[in-house]
Parts: C-alpha cells; sequence; structure tokens
C-alpha cells in the first residue's frame, strides 16, 4: 500500500467533513443559529488544567485574532478545507504537520457543535486523523519504521468498529437484528437512505436475506481475518471490506462514516516486500492453501450460525440470544489479551526496522521516531480498551487495571478513546429500531393558528410521500439528524430542535437555508409537530415514495410568544440574556462575510466535489 494514498485519503475525509460544517455553520453556530456558539463557556483558559478540563478548541484563543466566537470557528473550518484540500491534491504537502493541523482544527470546531459529537462518524474521524498523523510521523525522511504501530492501530480501530456494532446490534433486544424477518425493513429504515435503498428494500425476501446475512458476517465475522499475517487473506480482507464498505455509500446517507471506513480498508493491504523468487512462491503456495482453508472455515460457521441448510428465505440466527451473549462475552476475554499480544509484536518488528538502517545516526534517529510513535501509541490502544471491553452493557467482561480506565476517562473529551456501539451515542437504538420503520417528526407552518397548514419539508430527511430519497455522499446534514432523532425525547430534552422552532417562527436568515423553500405569502406565525412512521411503498408505477402514519402530535400548534417556547428559551440563553458588545471588524472577519456572500449555505456538497475534480485532474495533465 502507497503511504500517500492513505494519508491523502483521510486528507479527503477531512476534506469532506470541512466543507460538510462550512455550508451548515451560519445556521448551526451563527449568532443567531439553533445552538449559538456566544453561548458557551469560551473564555481563554489560564492553565492547561482549565483548557483540558472545560472545552478543549483553539476558538478559546480566538482574543488574540479579535474574532467573535462564530468567525474564529469559521476560519478554522476554512483553514481547515484548504489544508485539506492541499493535502489530497499536492502529494508533497500531505505530511504528518498538516496533519496534525487538520486534526486540530476539525477537532477545535467539533467541540462547539453541539450534536455533532455524539454521532459515531465524528468520532471515527477524529481517531483516525491522529493515527494518520502517527502512520506519517517521522524524524527521518525515508524511514517507514514507525508505520508498522500506526497501520496496526488503525486495523484494532477497524476491529472494534465492526465487532462493537455487531455485537451490540445483535444482543440488543430493543433493535431487530436478531431476527432476520425483521430485517426486511433493514434498508427502509435508515434516518437518510438513498435512492438505492428503495430497490433494495423491494428484493425477493431471499435475496434480502441473503443481504442481511452478509451484513452480519461483515460485523461479526470478517473482522477477525484483519489481524492474520497471511498476505492472500490481507487481500481477501481488504477486498471485501472495501467493497462493502463502498456498497454503504451508494445505499445509506451516514456523512463521512462509509467513506471513511474504506479508505480505512487501505490498511488491510500487505506492505511490499522483496523476498527471492523461489522462496516466494513457495511461501505464495503455502499462503494460498491457509487462506482456502481459513475462509473455508468462516464460510462453514456462518452456514452453522444462520442454518442456511434451508435456504436463505428461511434462514434464522440458530444460537439463543442469551448464549449469543455469552460466546460474545468470551469472545472478548481472548481477543484483548491477544490484541496486546500483536501490539508488543507489532513495535518489536519496529524497533527492528528502526535498528537495521545503514549507520549509527539513522538508527539512532529511526529509534527516536518509533519510541516517541510507541509511547502515544501505547496510550491509545491502552485507552480503547476499557470502551471495548464493555459492549455488552453489563459492565467490562475482563478485569483492566485501574491506570487502563483513568487513561480512558482522559483521552475520551478528545474523542481518542470511544465506544463504536452505536451510529449515535445518546439515541443508541435510533438507526434501526424494533419497529423495523423510519421514524422522523414533521413540522407544519401556518400564518394562524387554525391554518392552512403546510409542511415544512427538510432536504435531507424524506417527509413528504412523493419527495424522493436524496444522494449526499460525505455530508451529514446536523439539523436534518437531530430532527429525526427527537421523536424519543421530550421538546424540553431536544435543545436544537425547540430553538429551530423557535428561529423559524422568528424568520431567522440564517436558520432557513437549512430546511427547504418555505412557500408561504406570509411568515410562519404558528408551527406544529407530528410524529410519523415511514415505509418505503412497494410500487414505483405510483407517484408515492412513501407510506407514512401518524403516530401523536409531538407540539401543538406554538408560536413565538408561547409561555413554554419562551420559558426554554430563556433556559437555552437564547433570549433573556444581554448580548455582549460585537467584535468590531478586521481583515479575516471581513474576508469570511466576502467568502461567505460568495459560496452561500449550498444544501449539499456537490460544488466541493467538482472543484476537487477539477483541479486532480489539471494537476495531473500539467503538473
Amino acid at each position: 500500500m502507497s503511504s500517500s494514498l492513505f494519508a491523502k485519503g483521510i486528507s479527503f475525509v477531512f476534506f469532506l467533513a470541512f466543507g460538510s460544517l462550512y455550508i451548515q455553520l451560519p445556521g448551526i453556530i451563527g449568532d443567531d443559529g439553533v445552538a449559538p456558539a456566544r453561548l458557551l463557556y469560551l473564555n481563554v483558559p489560564e492553565t492547561l488544567d482549565d483548557f483540558l478540563l472545560g472545552i478543549p478548541s483553539i476558538i478559546r484563543y480566538r482574543a488574540n485574532l479579535q474574532l467573535s466566537e462564530y468567525h474564529a470557528a469559521e476560519f478554522l473550518v476554512v483553514v481547515g478545507l484548504v489544508l485539506a484540500f492541499l493535502s489530497t491534491v499536492v502529494s508533497s504537502f500531505c505530511n504528518s504537520l498538516t496533519m496534525l493541523l487538520q486534526w486540530i482544527l476539525y477537532v477545535s470546531v467539533v467541540m462547539v457543535c453541539p450534536g455533532l459529537t455524539e454521532w459515531k462518524c465524528t468520532s471515527l474521524l477524529i481517531e483516525s486523523g491522529f493515527l494518520c498523523f502517527l502512520y506519517l510521523f517521522t524524524i527521518r525522511k525515508s524511514s517507514a519504521s514507525n508505520s508498522v504501530i500506526a497501520l496496526w492501530l488503525v486495523k484494532w480501530l477497524l476491529f472494534r468498529e465492526s465487532f462493537s456494532t455487531g455485537f451490540a446490534a445483535l444482543s440488543n433486544s430493543k433493535l431487530i437484528w436478531y431476527d432476520l424477518a425483521d430485517m426486511d425493513n433493514f434498508f427502509s429504515s435508515r434516518i437518510s437512505p438513498a435512492p438505492a435503498a428503495w430497490y433494495l428494500a423491494n428484493l425477493p425476501k431471499s435475496i434480502l436475506h441473503a443481504l442481511i446475512i452478509l451484513i452480519i458476517t461483515m460485523k461479526i465475522f470478517v473482522p477477525f481475518l484483519y489481524m492474520i499475517p497471511i498476505c492472500e487473506v490481507k487481500y481477501f480482507a481488504f477486498f471485501v471490506s472495501f467493497i462493502y464498505h463502498a456498497s454503504f455509500v451508494v445505499v445509506n446517507n451516514d456523512g463521512i462514516c462509509s467513506i471513511l471506513l474504506m479508505v480505512l480498508s487501505l490498511a488491510l493491504l500487505p506492505q511490499s516486500k522483496r523476498k527471492s523468487k523461489r522462496r516466494s512462491a513457495f511461501r505464495r503456495l503455502v499462503s494460498i492453501v491457509l487462506t482456502l482453508a481459513i475462509i473455508s472455515v468462516m464460510v462453514y460457521v456462518v452456514w452453522e450460525f444462520f442454518g442456511l441448510v434451508n435456504g436463505f428465505e428461511d434462514a434464522k440466527i440458530t444460537v439463543p440470544r442469551n448464549l449469543l451473549i455469552s460466546y460474545g462475552k468470551t469472545a472478548i476475554t481472548y481477543i484483548i489479551p491477544t490484541a496486546c499480544v500483536l501490539f508488543v509484536l507489532s513495535v518489536i518488528i519496529a524497533l527492528g526496522k528502526a535498528l537495521s538502517a545503514n549507520g549509527f545516526t539513522k538508527k539512532i534517529i529511526d529509534l527516536s521516531g518509533v519510541i516517541i510513535v510507541t509511547l502515544l501509541g501505547t496510550g491509545l490502544f491502552i485507552g480503547s480498551l476499557p470502551p471495548f471491553a464493555g459492549i455488552t452493557d453489563s459492565g467490562s467482561v475482563i478485569r483492566l487495571p485501574r491506570f487502563a480506565h483513568e487513561l480512558s476517562e482522559t483521552l475520551k473529551p478528545f474523542h481518542l478513546s470511544n465506544d463504536y456501539r452505536f451510529f449515535n451515542r445518546k439515541d443508541r437504538d435510533v438507526t434501526i429500531k424494533a419497529s423495523g420503520q423510519r421514524t422522523t417528526l414533521v413540522l407544519v407552518g401556518a400564518p394562524e393558528e387554525r391554518g392552512p397548514w403546510k409542511e415544512i419539508a427538510f432536504h435531507h430527511i424524506p417527509s413528504l410521500i412523493d419527495k424522493a430519497p436524496s444522494f449526499i455522499p460525505g455530508h451529514l446534514p446536523i439539523l436534518d439528524y437531530e430532527v429525526a432523532i427527537s421523536g424519543d425525547k421530550t421538546f424540553e430534552n431536544s435543545p436544537i430542535l425547540a430553538t429551530l422552532v423557535y428561529r423559524l417562527l422568528t424568520g431567522q436568515k440564517e436558520v432557513l437555508p437549512l430546511v427547504a423553500d418555505i412557500d408561504f405569502p406570509a411568515r410562519i406565525k404558528y408551527i406544529q409537530i407530528t410524529k410519523y412512521d415511514y415505509k418505503m411503498t412497494g410500487n414505483r408505477l405510483i407517484e408515492q415514495w412513501w407510506e407514512r402514519l401518524s403516530k401523536n402530535i409531538y407540539l401543538p400548534p406554538t408560536d413565538a410568544s408561547n409561555e413554554r417556547l419562551t420559558q426554554l428559551m430563556n433556559k437555552l440563553g437564547v433570549i433573556g440574556k444581554r448580548r455582549p458588545r460585537p467584535v468590531d471588524p478586521n481583515a479575516i472577519s471581513t474576508a469570511l462575510d466576502k467568502l461567505r456572500a460568495l459560496v452561500g449555505q449550498p444544501t449539499n456538497l456537490n460544488g466541493f466535489y467538482v472543484v476537487l475534480v477539477v483541479v486532480m485532474v489539471i494537476n495531473k495533465l500539467f503538473f
């Protein structure tokens, strides 16, 4: 695997993440957005402890640039966007320094965006970005000793993400993964399904069951291949993982998650080595035989696990749920010690590579680099163990030393010690519920309390029954997702949704671009919210894409002066507090405002993709 390919892939994902943030920023954390950054405690930290225990964001040092909270965040996003763009296009620009800067900028902005930190894709990118920094870090330019440790940690990250998600979904009685019959609605119940999901949802039951079995196999069984040091196994694991995640890019709008996992899959590829032809031929034959044996064993286990002797349509998980949980706990007690041994082996290999460098000076330099990466990597590895050991929801299944838990708690604020069981950490069962249907809150507005009412549609979460699913690879529409997952929470416990209602009622121009065009003769005076269950139609000959069933009134008709709403806005600080004196404009804030006026607030990343592709083609042809 080319080191530049993996690093440029991570930079590309950062480019998408910064782009997604930029087009939403005014309506999210702007002074009149749904979660204003000015309401956060972002004073200049007096000590290191103050910085670490508060909000760990360099936005707190904005006074040095004489910028407001919002303009500081926007400035960091623009700088991060430019760095990620250059790192993706220009190979020489993609190095450990630019990767570290992208990581710092992204973490700093994410910390002031409420709601964004709860999504798996955010934590996954933060951890991946830091691992990529370790992968690129080197004191001597031509040295590659450190990469062994970083690549192993990337594989460990891939393993934890897949196994944690799969095991948690199968063992959780609130989710539908265990019963394959209920999983027939897997594709239609996504938060934001892509158009391809409709066609998959209407496939014959036998094919649907085959796809579901493939998904569970990729989550539970295939990850064990990631750690096997056989060349052909590595190629097989890479191929199936890459294709699997690529298919989810097409089927499901999950932000950067699937694209990032595609990039991380590159770490599964074997590193190129020079061997003698005779030895290579013999070892290749042995590797092929072992690979076929390993794959055959896995296929047999999957066959028995799902009872495929009766065919795909009648397939079901043959292991009782309580026994499955017991097996999972037992597996974890073996996985963690094995991972510790493999990590130590990767360190030994890295040390061996460093000591094999020509010349004493090169040995010392490479050894110093390996020691630095080992210390940082050891901290990340140990910090990852407590969340992984606790994926059964019954506490840690293996006794870990106290310092491992302390280190994990220290790393959590920086999203370097993560629990990857659920797509959203707070709303754990939000993606696939027992009903097997997509639940969404639907907002309607009217100029008067008696109506007429008209639906306030969002760009990417389908609520209108005749609206086709959108395709937005790499984009995470924060507001759309927050509305989609707020149905199981009270209005008072959904601050972003509540503030959105208030901003729409007061007609804030920063927020309006985040929802679809509102065609009303007068400004909205009342908003009502209803909770609906959605299911994809089974016939494309009709104009409707969805069938929906009203569940309950989530919020009765409410205007901007409603006591319940105003009390909540006072509590959140949106109203009732005296605003600080505005920061005087300077060259940076003026340039940011002009750029915003030029770009606006697009609804997707299509323009970013076009610019990136055009520049890459020009760079390839003429430079």
